[in-house]
């Protein structure tokens, strides 16, 4: 019982001992601290944030600069009043009836609240044009759905997004029209396929527009030059070189559902479109107040019978991109670089500790082995080793990446499998001397195999210098990784401050500050702070190193 207790007691007194000479090192804390906290931000990832930092893009404009920097004033370099995420038209499936959505007043145009149509089982408004009598035509019968919005910051956004479906139904004449559409368009490898359509007797010309309140200035959104819709029942006038309304003239069988326009940077990217953002949210008129809509024209042109055309309308919104988003900004792709920061850090400590710990053992193995048989196997062992040792290690790196794959296993087998030479010298050169001590001539004289006398006799003496090399050689994996991810070796699947800093230098943003500075700055705390907790295990377990107190 007295030496169970002893077992028990003894690494509890140790234990005890280490941490109270380690706590008094203030480099030493300082390190633990450090690494603690990121520890934290990679195992707390989703709680920190709620983007996925690879799958979540266009969330916010691209390159949007930090949220808090409209606190600062323009002169230290801030962006007071930018424009923030805004999504008009909350209410865009009508879930609840069309409240918040107007209607001009027009004539035998009428707008009524459908539950559902179609698979819009969330509801739609319903525009329906009717004529009873015959004999008469009304010609063409405008009508426009829109909502008001106020616009409340000093810049326009950096982007912005619409959407809106449309379906179709009413009186028609059967099977009059033959629709068409290409196959592999984009390969110029097209082929016609005749497709039946009952001709609506009133088909109905449509746009979406953005109007702004000041001065009445209408700005044509969709569709555009160049678009085709899918099925072709919407039939732009490709001959026009300004923006023309969508014609349907069939009837639709199905959600006519597509991204209406789409914005980019400053200038809607489709040839001989004019239209940009700067424009329409002129810098000298905001803020202030606008109007989305989507603008019907009833052609009422068949006097013969009466006629009614009915054309669903769902999903219509617009969301406006800022130019500043959360605590870190954005990347080109408008993905949140805070979640990427967050996420890196698993990937920093995931590589770090792994190859660190591979590179370790194996210098342990191969340093214990070469410096206590001696002979045949040392020689071998150490001409391997310096075989190893120089071969440039990065170079190595990039083609066996660039053969094996660029994962995230095979870079921490890579820089394990590369990284324990050093140690295994050094191990070697501690062995040499333990193996002629006293006490181990004493286990050869009793008996005692190499096995037991390397791992019960001289590894307990070297085993200070592993919690030492392990914590100085975390860094040097993490280096790695990043110059590595950097060169483009990055795991696609997983994001790293690495990969963050390839993507600044691809697309050429080494001006937006707020996305080059966190990954570098986070590179350099992780490496010196498990530099400075190796400094402080050496000074622990070194009674040599100690400072006196």
């Amino acid at each position: 019982m007295p030496g169970i207790i002893e077992k028990i007691v003894m690494p509890l007194v140790s234990l005890k001992r280490f941490l109270m000479l380690f706590t008094r090192n203030a480099r030493g804390m300082v390190g633990l601290i450090i690494i603690i906290l990121f520890a934290v931000m990679a195992l707390g990832a989703p709680l920190l944030t709620p983007y996925d930092p690879i799958g979540d893009k266009y969330i916010t404009g691209a390159y949007s600069a930090p949220g808090w920097l409209s606190n600062v004033p323009a002169a230290l370099g801030g962006m007071p009043g930018a424009a923030l995420n805004m999504m008009v038209g909350e209410n865009s499936k009508f879930e609840n009836g069309v409240s918040g959505w107007n209607m001009t007043e027009t004539p035998h145009v009428s707008m009524s609240y459908s539950p559902s149509v179609g698979d819009a089982e969330s509801g739609s408004a319903k525009i329906t044009f009717k004529r009873n009598e015959t004999g008469k035509a009304y010609g063409d019968v405008s009508v426009q759905l829109y909502q008001r919005f106020t616009f409340p910051y000093a810049s326009s956004p950096r982007k912005f997004v619409g959407n809106i479906s449309l379906l179709t139904e009413g009186t028609s004449l059967p099977g009059l029209y033959k629709s068409w559409e290409w196959i592999n368009q984009s390969l110029g490898l097209g082929r016609k396929i005749n497709i039946s359509r009952n001709v609506l007797d009133a088909p109905v010309l449509v746009y979406t527009y953005l109007q702004r309140a000041s001065d009445g200035k209408v700005y044509k959104m969709w569709p555009y030059q160049g678009q085709l819709a899918d099925g072709m029942d919407l039939v732009v006038d490709l001959a026009n070189t300004v923006p023309a309304p969508a014609l349907i003239f069939a009837v639709t069988d199905n959600w006519i559902s597509s991204t209406a326009w789409v914005a980019d940077s400053d200038v809607i990217k489709y040839v001989n479109v004019t239209s940009n953002i700067r424009a329409i949210f002129d810098e000298k008129l905001v803020p202030g107040d606008y109007f989305l809509g989507v603008n019907m024209t009833f052609r009422d042109t068949n006097r013969t019978k009466p006629v009614e055309t009915s054309i669903y309308v769902d999903d219509f919104r617009v969301f406006l991109a800022g130019r500043i988003w959360g605590i870190m900004g954005s990347d080109h792709y408008g993905a949140d670089l805070w979640s990427q920061l967050v996420y890196g850090a698993r990937v920093s400590l995931y590589v770090g500790l792994l190859a660190s710990v591979l590179s370790v053992v194996l210098g342990l193995i191969v340093g214990l082995a070469s410096g206590y048989l001696g002979r045949y196997v040392d020689e071998l062992l150490m001409r391997f080793s310096d075989m190893l040792l120089v071969i440039p290690t990065l170079p190595l790196l990039i083609v066996l990446m660039a053969v094996l794959g660029s994962n995230l296993e095979n870079l921490i087998l890579l820089i394990g499998l590369l990284g324990w030479m050093g140690f295994a010298r050094v191990v070697r050169s501690q062995v040499l001397s333990l193996k002629e001590r006293p006490f181990v001539e004493a286990a050869k004289a009793v008996g005692a195999g190499k096995i037991h006398i390397m791992t019960k006799h001289i590894l307990p003496n070297v085993v200070s210098l592993v919690y030492v090399t392990l914590a100085t050689s975390v860094p040097g994996a993490i280096v790695a990784e990043a110059a590595l991810s950097f060169l483009g070796f990055y795991d696609p699947n997983k994001m790293s401050w690495g990969r963050m800093l390839y993507e600044v230098q691809a697309n050429g943003a080494a001006q937006y500050w707020w996305w080059v500075v966190p990954p570098g700055l986070c590179i350099a705390i992780l490496a010196v702070a498990f530099i400075l907790l190796g400094f402080a295990l050496d000074e622990v377990f070194n009674p040599r190193l100690r400072m006196r107190r």
